[in-house]
């Protein structure tokens, strides 16, 4: 919550409004029940401004996401970090059941055998992602994000039977990182068989790209993320939490 030059950006948002006409304001509530720390999340100024969009930020998908934060950080197991632990043995993903919810959110109009063959193929990617270590799974997450938001672009490539790749340039400075950070991970994509570095062609020169491994030729982390951004869902709870089971009905 500070800034690159240590200023603290933390805001104090109300999940059911501070006063009257404020953003799902309850008048059942007393001004006791509004200021409880139940009612209250901590965020920086832009997402602080985003969630006054009350009806994409409802009270129930905003408690979710506290519910979610406060449940990842507050566990014992997670705190005791001078241990040396292999954190993978702790995470417990959901695997899907049906897909219903992806299919509604970002419609592809699969029947029931369709989406039990999808469903198969994300859990197998679960199974895979499991002992993958959480830095590498929030990179994955942070680049199909960007890819999403860039999609209509050309620092973006998306086409059929081909991985999704997206300009390291565009990478390094949405993400305020140098070179030598975007291509360690990169590197690390290969490694788990996420994905990896490759090289796109922008006019007649090359430069080099990111890319996300496709599922079988399926964009599913380009799908995630168009998920997340309309369910609306954080897309740590799948890359952190490992919680597919919320593409399901």
């Amino acid at each position: 919550m500070m800034n690159a030059d240590g200023v603290f950006i933390g805001q104090v948002c109300h999940i059911e409004g501070a006063e009257e006409g404020g953003e799902r304001f309850n008048s059942s509530m007393t001004n006791e029940d509004r200021r409880a720390v139940s009612n209250v999340m901590l965020m920086c100024y832009e997402h602080h401004q985003v969630t006054n969009d009350v009806d994409r930020f409802t009270v129930e998908i905003l408690r979710g996401y506290k519910r979610d934060h406060e449940s990842r950080f507050s566990r014992p197991d997670r705190a005791i970090l001078e241990r040396l632990t292999d954190w993978t043995r702790l995470d417990e993903p959901t695997q899907v059941q049906n897909l219903k919810r992806l299919n509604r959110v970002v419609p592809a109009n699969l029947n029931e055998e369709e989406l039990r063959g999808s469903a198969q193929l994300v859990n197998s990617l679960v199974t895979r992602l499991r002992v993958v270590p959480v830095d590498v799974r929030r990179f994955v997450g942070a680049v199909a994000s960007r890819m999403y938001l860039m999609r209509k672009t050309n620092v973006v490539r998306s086409r059929i039977l081909e991985d999704d790749e997206i300009l390291a340039s565009d990478l390094k400075g949405a993400f305020r990182v140098g070179d030598a950070a975007i291509f360690q991970r990169a590197q690390e994509l290969s490694a788990y068989s996420l994905g990896g570095i490759t090289e796109m062609y922008i006019g007649e020169m090359e430069h080099p790209a990111v890319f996300l491994r496709r599922i079988e030729g399926w964009p599913f982390w380009l799908e995630l993320a168009e998920f997340c951004e309309k369910a609306p869902e954080t897309m740590d709870a799948f890359t952190v939490d490992l919680d597919f089971g919320r593409l399901d009905e």
